[in-house]
């Protein structure tokens, strides 16, 4: 079989169960599973696939408590088929669970501590500030407040928030993230950080932007521009913002122009409270163009399924792989 044939779903559908089955220890004999792997190079290929994702996803182990929270495990239709019912747990699904009710809530305490203002998952949150100035928290996001007599300071601890600044030349407005500053010179824009990378995106007027770890001066960056700082980035790279695409999440909307579905499902799936992956190169390049709807990642993820003549595998909704 060529490396970039497409597996068929059935085939995919089961590669996952038995993955499912061994990765969770309901697998007690391994020969079964010998047998299903030897039988058809495909089957070889598609559970290697789910091994690679897996993999991907970190192997966290369920507690008890995560394994009683997700939902009943299908069982296989009665009738003519005799074969013995097999649970079907699929350990990227437990994982999510744990990522998001162990990790999200207990192992997010010192965030909490630091933060005045968090977000979940898919929850955006609006804070009016006392001086008039606006900002909005995207999803899971945090953010600590500075405010004094000569200055204002908003310190962006992790995700993204859009500002909306009043006026006051007596007390500059700050945003700091990721040992850099953007002060306002006017009045709305974006700031998010993406690991050890901050973009600024200014949707209205100017922004003052430094880094002083860049070596250089200030910048500023005007409406309509982005840029993106960082250690391993060139200081001051400017770069167009598409119409509407910096701030649509505001509106509740993902905007999206000739971008490869693995960037266009990444962003989906930070609304998402489990998992999206996209499996095999030649899917990850296809090119996205849309809108979608941040409140519904799992409806859009079908959308974009049928739009492609793409496939996926659904373990509940919180693990979802799509492949050809």
């Amino acid at each position: 079989m060529p490396a970039d044939e497409p597996i068929p779903k059935d085939i995919a559908d089961e590669a996952a169960r038995w993955f499912a089955d061994r990765d969770s220890g309901l697998l007690t004999d391994e020969a079964p599973l010998t047998a299903w792997l030897a039988a058809d190079p495909r089957h070889a290929r598609a559970f290697a696939e789910m091994e690679a994702v897996w993999s991907d996803l970190g192997g966290v182990m369920p507690t008890t408590k995560v394994r009683a929270s997700l939902p009943p495990p299908p069982s296989r239709a009665h009738g003519n088929d005799n074969r013995p019912v097999r649970r079907v747990w699929l350990s990227g699904a437990l994982a999510a669970s744990v990522a998001i009710m162990t990790i999200g809530v207990v192992g997010d305490w010192p965030m909490r501590l630091r933060a005045d203002a968090v977000t979940a998952t898919g929850e955006r949150h609006t804070i009016a500030m006392p001086d008039g100035s606006r900002v909005i928290l995207n999803t899971h996001s945090a953010v600590a407040f500075d405010y004094r007599p000569d200055r204002r300071i908003v310190r962006l601890l992790r995700g993204e928030a859009a500002f909306t600044v009043a006026p006051d030349r007596s007390r500059p407005f700050t945003v700091e993230a990721n040992g850099g500053s953007s002060t306002a010179l006017g009045t709305r824009f974006v700031i998010r950080e993406d690991g050890d990378d901050t973009r600024v995106a200014v949707t209205e007027h100017t922004v003052r932007v430094a880094y002083p770890q860049s070596g250089s001066n200030a910048i500023i960056l005007p409406e309509g521009q982005s840029l993106i700082y960082g250690p391993d980035r060139p200081w001051g790279v400017r770069v167009p913002l598409p119409a509407g695409e910096a701030d649509a999440w505001i509106q509740g909307e993902l905007v999206f122009e000739n971008r490869p579905l693995s960037e266009v499902v990444a962003e989906l799936d930070r609304y998402h409270a489990g998992y999206i992956r996209v499996i095999g190169q030649d899917v990850r390049d296809r090119r996205v163009s849309g809108v979608f709807s941040i409140a519904d990642p799992v409806g859009a993820i079908a959308k974009l399924q049928r739009s492609l003549g793409l496939r996926s595998v659904h373990i509940t909704d919180r693990l979802i792989l799509i492949f050809s």
